[in-house]
């Protein structure tokens, strides 16, 4: 059967114009910056690369390197544009490739998997790695159900990049799309229960492609396996209670999530706000994917499908609703206290992804089998009527959720204001190594320059600016002030709760190797009005938006000192910074009482090998300090092969050596290096057998053809 060219091409080209549709307004030159989203020229990664940032849990090192690579060759907002239009492009176009025959119904599936308002929520949240996820299950979800329908090994590799794929960004993502391939297996087990040795080859399979999953994915299981700390150690049941659906709509939180909405951050312009009935839209939805599951797949052995998918549908919602609905709180509470894992979902509403693949699924087959009936009426009337009652159905995912297209004028494009970029001019002037401390300390505060209707914005300080920088990471909800793993931010916090009485900041800040002190004329920055009267704090630069103090104190990357103080804590550095300088000593916590030194510090120089390898002079003084950046982890270093002691209880330090040496992040060496190499020799190992099952499989078509063509001659003949 020779397939019309024009007739592939369509879906992709339908898709790409949607993509543009809905960010069209977005697409002009500038950055899109919404609460998590934050994209800025020239980032650096380098941190979650080495290893470094280990309070989160993430795999996405290869991405990071890519973009960082990108964004040295175009300016980052093209290639912030590119990722948006790609997410709603494969939405798209995953969702209508799950729906066979490339009908009304495919068109449906794919449009409303796109548009619908958890991926407008979450766009407006600025959540695109979880959109990323999001995007790519459709084409991991299809792979796994032919993995599990042709049972074959050369499945295998497709099935394992796939999933890959889609945990690259966000690990929601991935826990998601291994709960529908649970579901899908048990269903197909059901299914197979009388055929023990096929059950049994499905088993065998999945443990191979598990095995080869978590070979390919060493690099980041290993080291989340084996981390000291992580945020899932600090979300506790308030973090559950804050971030649970909302409604907003009158009709239950229970019906709210069911039509995928009740997102935790109100405030959002729906549909339903402009069509007095957009439930019966919902209902008609409804309608169609509990018709869809009736008649599910036209090829009768592929009902399971129907049924597994409906399941994981079910089983999302009601994890969905998390602590908010009585329904579903003792289920997902038990969860939440006996599986880890599942503390990464204290926004349980991520769980509602898992729906819409199901409504997608579901009503993309309703419509599919509407469009056949209408088709087979013998009134000629009923059978003109059907393109228009096909283009119908195809708009109600659009106008169910209209405000995406163009995000209701609440999105806009921007780009930094050139104050900062005076202030990045005037940091990168100065060519020392050191670090920029920034105010107000907050993980997310309004921005009055974006040209957003919610100016709220995950602080994008340390994207924007090219020296390191400590900024606040405390989320601040009700309840929890912070969770950050961070013992300098905890350290920074201590020290603002003593702003009335400090007037030697600059010092007390020192060692962190903070040289400036940047603060922004955001949300409170009244509050920081002590830094103008800091005895070794100094004006450098202000501007419209931003204030820059210069520590006239001494700051360096890597200091020696004589003497070590034993405190009980950052009190007591504080009562002794009033008749010492704290950065000629080493201080250390427990022992004995403190002891005071009439010696200086020394700054030693560094030469920087990798981020992860320096290298520092020697020196005749005891102790040499070594401030890392408030995003690298200040343990697991080492020098000449020594384990660090921890000044101030956090920052390594260690025994001199008057030949000086290398100090390195060992982690790095001992865990993320052998872990990368395992995932790379893992993706060449799962590259090669997929060549030489494609090698083997064109051979046999090959031999198979070459048979045909025999046969026929000697018939012929």
């Amino acid at each position: 059967m020779k397939i019309c060219k024009s007739s592939t091409l369509l879906p992709p080209m339908v898709y790409a114009l949607l993509a543009v549709a809905v960010l069209s307004p977005l697409l002009r030159p500038g950055y899109v910056l919404t609460l998590d989203m934050v994209f800025a020229p020239d980032e650096d990664f380098s941190d979650y690369i080495y290893g470094m940032s280990e309070g989160w849990v993430t795999a996405a090192a290869p991405f990071l390197w890519l973009q960082q690579g990108f964004t040295h060759l175009l300016p980052g907002w093209v290639f912030q544009k590119i990722i948006l239009c790609l997410i709603l492009f494969l939405s798209g176009w995953g969702g209508h490739r799950m729906i066979p025959g490339n009908g009304i119904g495919s068109y449906f599936a794919g449009i409303f998997y796109a548009v619908n308002p958890f991926t407008y929520t979450r766009f407006m949240a600025g959540q695109w790695g979880v959109l990323w996820a999001y995007a790519l299950t459709p084409f991991a979800v299809m792979a796994f159900i032919e993995f599990l329908e042709t049972r074959e090994g050369r499945s295998i590799p497709k099935l394992v990049i796939l999933t890959t794929l889609v945990g690259l960004l966000q690990i929601h993502g991935l826990f998601l799309l291994l709960l529908v391939y649970l579901v899908l297996t048990v269903v197909k087990l059901y299914q197979l229960r009388r055929d023990r040795e096929q059950a049994l080859r499905v088993c065998k399979l999945v443990l191979m492609a598990g095995m080869a999953f978590t070979a390919i994915n060493a690099y980041w299981i290993i080291p989340a396996w084996s981390a000291d700390d992580t945020l899932l150690n600090h979300v506790d049941t308030a973090d559950m209670a804050f971030f649970a659906p909302k409604t907003e709509s009158g009709l239950g939180t229970a019906f709210d999530v069911a039509s995928l909405h009740g997102f935790w951050r109100e405030g959002y312009t729906y549909a339903r706000d402009s069509i007095p009935v957009w439930w019966l839209i919902y209902g008609g939805i409804l309608f169609l994917a509990i018709y869809g599951f009736s008649k599910g797949p036209a090829d009768q052995q592929k009902k399971w499908i129907a049924v597994a998918i409906s399941v994981a549908g079910v089983v999302s919602f009601i994890l969905g609703l998390g602590a908010s609905s009585s329904f579903g709180n003792g289920l997902f509470t038990w969860l939440w206290d006996h599986v880890m894992p599942l503390r990464a979902f204290r926004d349980s509403h991520k769980f509602i992804g898992i729906l819409c693949l199901a409504y997608a699924y579901l009503a993309g087959l309703g419509v599919s089998a509407l469009a056949k009936e209408i088709r087979m009426r013998k009134h000629q009337f009923q059978k003109e009527i059907t393109p228009l009652v096909g283009v119908g159905m195809v708009c109600v995912p659009l106008i169910y959720t209209f405000p995406m297209f163009g995000f209701s004028g609440n999105l806009g494009t921007t780009d930094y204001p050139p104050q900062w970029s005076e202030v990045n001019a005037y940091l990168n002037d100065d060519e020392e190594d050191f670090s920029v401390l920034v105010l107000p300390w907050h993980r997310y505060m309004d921005f009055d320059w974006l040209p957003n209707e919610d100016k709220r914005l995950n602080n994008p300080a340390r994207s924007f600016f090219d020296k390191p920088v400590v900024q606040g990471d405390n989320i601040e909800i009700p309840g929890v002030y912070t969770q950050s793993t961070n013992p300098v931010s905890a350290y920074i916090e201590f020290l603002l709760g003593k702003k009335d009485v400090i007037n030697n900041f600059g010092e007390l800040v020192a060692p962190l190797n903070a040289k400036y002190v940047l603060l922004m004329k955001e949300a409170d920055f009244e509050a920081y009005g002590f830094l103008r009267g800091q005895k070794d704090l100094e004006t450098a630069l202000e501007n419209e938006r931003l204030i820059l103090f210069k520590n006239r104190h001494f700051t360096a990357r890597s200091y020696s000192v004589s003497d070590l103080v034993c405190v009980n804590g950052w009190e007591d550095v504080f009562r002794l910074s009033q008749s010492q300088d704290i950065m000629e000593h080493l201080y250390l916590f427990g022992g004995e009482a403190p002891v005071s030194s009439q010696q200086g510090a020394e700054k030693r120089a560094v030469s920087k090998k990798t981020d992860a390898k320096f290298v520092v002079d020697g020196t005749a003084q005891p102790y040499t300090v070594f401030v890392v950046p408030q995003n690298v982890n200040p343990r697991h270093w080492q020098y000449n092969g020594s384990d660090s002691l921890q000044n101030l209880g956090f920052m390594p330090a260690f025994i001199s050596d008057e030949d000086g040496g290398n100090i390195v992040y060992q982690r790095f060496y001992s865990v993320y290096l052998p872990a990368y190499g395992v995932s790379g020799i893992a993706v060449t190992g799962l590259l090669l057998w997929y060549l030489v099952q494609r090698r083997n499989r064109l051979s046999k078509n090959a031999c198979r053809k070459s048979n045909t063509e025999s046969t026929a001659t000697q018939e012929g003949g």
